[in-house]
């Protein structure tokens, strides 16, 4: 029997909610063994962090000083939002996606993007090599292994950072726009739920959004608001 994809509505959030969003939907996610999707934007100029990176370092990476700026759950590097287009992919454990080595999984998605991106004309591929320095810095500086590139160029496309609990497998993505001008977005968003749906044998539905407690999403929030979680590192 196959499992259930569910799309979560768009939205133009926070950067402090948009991590909180992503949080609850990986840990306090009424239906735990449903897939969850959703694609979201930012409310105003707004940068993310990886969990393990130093928050001195990180600040140090933004431009628009008076921007959002919040350590995400995940890890990876710094990675600016203006211009992108941002995803979250959340695999229950009980998934047989969800139980690969992260990197694996990590490839399956972003074949996903390829495919999607390819049937609406774009050049893309993904990154075969393994960057000399595997440290985590500025996303779109350099492409890690599996993320996805530009054919012929190696200009970075797609990344996104990882994080895995005994509830399941986070992926959050990040697409840079401006490498691909003349990309219909939305003919690109209904080819991915398509293409994630084949890979997980899933049957997709669009659901509205769960109805948590009010103190368990004004409590998450504050931790991604709060500048001990901000300055941790």
């Amino acid at each position: 029997m196959s499992c259930s994809l569910h799309i979560l509505p768009d939205s133009n959030l926070a950067a402090a909610e948009n991590m909180a969003r992503d949080f609850l939907l990986l840990n306090h996610y009424p239906e735990p063994n449903s897939i969850r999707l959703r694609h979201y934007g930012w409310e105003r100029p707004s940068y993310t962090f990886g969990l393990s990176q130093s928050y001195q370092y990180a600040h140090s990476k933004i431009s628009v000083l008076d921007a959002d700026f919040v350590r995400r759950p995940t890890g990876g590097g710094v990675v600016n939002h203006q211009h992108d287009w941002t995803y979250s992919l959340i695999i229950p454990a009980s998934h047989s996606l969800g139980q690969l080595q992260p990197i694996e999984t990590y490839k399956a998605v972003h074949q996903c993007i390829v495919r999607a991106m390819k049937s609406l004309g774009a050049k893309v591929a993904l990154n075969q090599d393994a960057p000399s320095d595997s440290m985590p810095r500025v996303c779109f500086e350099k492409p890690e292994v599996y993320d996805v590139v530009l054919e012929n160029l190696s200009a970075k496309v797609a990344g996104a950072a990882q994080k895995r609990t005994k509830s399941g497998y986070l992926i959050q993505g990040s697409i840079w726009k401006p490498t691909l001008p003349k990309l219909d977005w939305n003919s690109f968003h209904k080819g991915f739920i398509n293409e994630i749906t084949n890979l997980t044998d899933a049957k997709k539905s669009f659901v509205t959004w769960p109805k948590w407690d009010h103190e368990l999403i004004s409590s998450c929030l504050s931790r991604f608001e709060s500048a001990e979680w901000k300055q941790r590192r």
